[in-house]
């Protein structure tokens, strides 16, 4: 854990320095390169927020697998894409590569989810199932965070 504040609140604080207080000091020639810079804090800006949210994500599956651990083999040869060959490989353990307590990383978490929801493994469970789903509505929220935050605006999810 980083010390505060964290970087999504750095880069808002430099975005609004930058169009707020240099932006209108800068020659009119310079301003569009000024916001571009600034368009460009602010992608940085929702990619930092999106880590973070990531990392809520990761731990939620975490929790959701901890509390059930069905044998590696119980969904073996059920595919998540129609592509056989898709799918996370497994890491070596590289540097920078969060796992979960079973040793499973982020992606391989998400190809599991994703996984199981294809071949109707949470259908018996209404408890699961709804845990799950909240588990994706998380994930669609972030994600449309990061790509499209002004859809989220116009529909009231600011």
């Amino acid at each position: 854990m980083g010390d505060l504040p964290e970087a999504p609140a750095l880069l808002a604080l430099a975005r609004d320095v930058l169009v707020n207080d240099l932006l209108p000091l800068l020659p009119a020639e310079r301003r569009l390169d000024a916001r571009l810079v600034a368009n460009c804090i602010a992608i940085a800006e929702r990619e930092a927020a999106a880590d973070l949210a990531a990392d809520t994500i990761f731990r939620e599956l975490e929790f959701f697998y901890k509390r059930e651990r069905p044998s590696p083999s119980r969904f073996a040869g059920a595919s998540l894409s129609r592509n056989a060959g898709e799918g996370p490989k497994r890491s070596e353990g590289g540097e920078g590569a969060e796992h979960s307590e079973a040793g499973e990383s982020a992606p391989e978490l998400m190809y599991r989810l994703a996984r199981e929801l294809r071949i109707g493994a949470f259908e018996n469970s209404p408890e699961r199932e709804a845990r799950a789903r909240a588990i994706l509505w998380r994930l669609t929220i972030a994600r449309l965070r990061l790509a499209n935050p002004r859809f989220l605006a116009a529909n009231g999810f600011a």
